[in-house]
């Protein structure tokens, strides 16, 4: 076993040897003998280093103020609303208490609706009265101006706007033509000849015929008729009975209507063709209306409107061009 013992103590001897040289400082405890046992001391005070004069000391560092990174979240402005029981406040809230009065009919909901209902007529009514007042006394706004109401006035009205139009007719008779273009097999032209030869024989229409299929009408109306050479498709004609109005001495045409039309019908139509086509003037086409000419405003030269109600009232008024108030001819 001695053997054995002596070759473990040399190995661990070469193991201790063959280690790490911080394992067994050169200074070792026996190597400081002169110590003693008081072998215990304070470390030494590191001696501080000192940065060369050039060198520079490293940048603070600078926080980011996120204050202006985030924006600042608008203030909402509070809108006071409308003044309690004024119109624009009622047509905000009054369906409101209706419709809780509806959905819990108590005695209070139900007296708080009607009371407020009760409030909005009266003012309602104090601007109808107003109103009345105001379009009496002022003739812009009055519908009398422009058409009597009373009903012998009304008739008086018509009579005069007939008067003129049958006058307007007639010089139209001696200026222009009608033109008829009718099939024979077609129902609605066998029942607008005879008006238009009605109207024709009271005004003195000269009226040219036209048959597109080359036959005349069932009942003769027209018998001096021509046949159709292509005049229908230079016109547009795409419905029977169709009719025109015809200049001959300027060479230009109208349209009038493609399909059935009444008497009265024939007569305005006719007086609308002659104004499209620049024959009639507007003043002269007003007269078959019961009353003045539509009111002309030059309300689209205002730049700005006035603030103040009388100001703005006065430059309303100014606008109203004076030839349109005329008494009814």
């Amino acid at each position: 076993m001695r053997p054995r013992a002596d070759a473990l103590a040399a190995g661990l001897l070469v193991a201790l040897t063959a280690g790490p040289a911080s394992a067994a400082p050169a200074g070792g405890f026996y190597a400081r003998d002169a110590e003693g046992w008081f072998w215990y001391r304070e470390p030494p005070v590191p001696v501080p280093v000192e940065a060369p004069p050039n060198a520079e000391s490293p940048p603070a560092s600078v926080e980011p103020d996120l204050s202006e990174l985030a924006p600042s979240a608008p203030v909402a402005e509070v809108s006071p609303g409308p003044t309690p029981l004024s119109a624009q406040w009622f047509r905000e809230h009054l369906d409101t208490y209706r419709d809780r009065a509806i959905d819990d009919p108590s005695p209070e909901n139900v007296a708080v609706y009607l009371h407020l209902q009760r409030i909005a007529m009266d003012k309602s009514s104090r601007f109808a009265r107003v109103s009345e007042r105001v379009v009496q006394g002022d003739p812009v706004l009055d519908e009398i101006t422009r058409r009597p109401t009373a009903n012998f006035g009304a008739n008086l009205a018509d009579k005069q706007a007939s008067a003129a139009g049958d006058a307007l007719l007639e010089r139209l008779a001696g200026e222009t033509a009608l033109w008829f273009f009718f099939r024979s097999d077609c129902p609605y032209c066998d029942a607008q000849a005879p008006l238009l030869e009605a109207l024709a024989q009271r005004y003195g229409f000269a009226v040219l015929a036209v048959s597109l299929d080359g036959a005349g009408l069932a009942d003769g109306t027209f018998p001096a008729f021509d046949i159709d050479r292509g005049q229908a498709e230079a016109l547009g004609v795409i419905s029977t009975p169709a009719m025109f109005l015809a200049r001959p001495d300027q060479g230009s045409v109208a349209p009038i209507a493609q399909g059935l039309l009444s008497l009265a019908q024939l007569r305005d139509r006719i007086v609308l063709a002659a104004v499209q086509a620049g024959w009639v003037s507007e003043a002269e086409a007003s007269r078959l209306r019961a009353g003045p000419a539509e009111q002309r405003s030059a309300a689209a030269t205002l730049s700005a409107l006035p603030e103040d109600p009388s100001a703005l009232l006065e430059a309303l008024r100014a606008t109203v061009l004076p030839d349109t108030l005329q008494a009814p001819r």
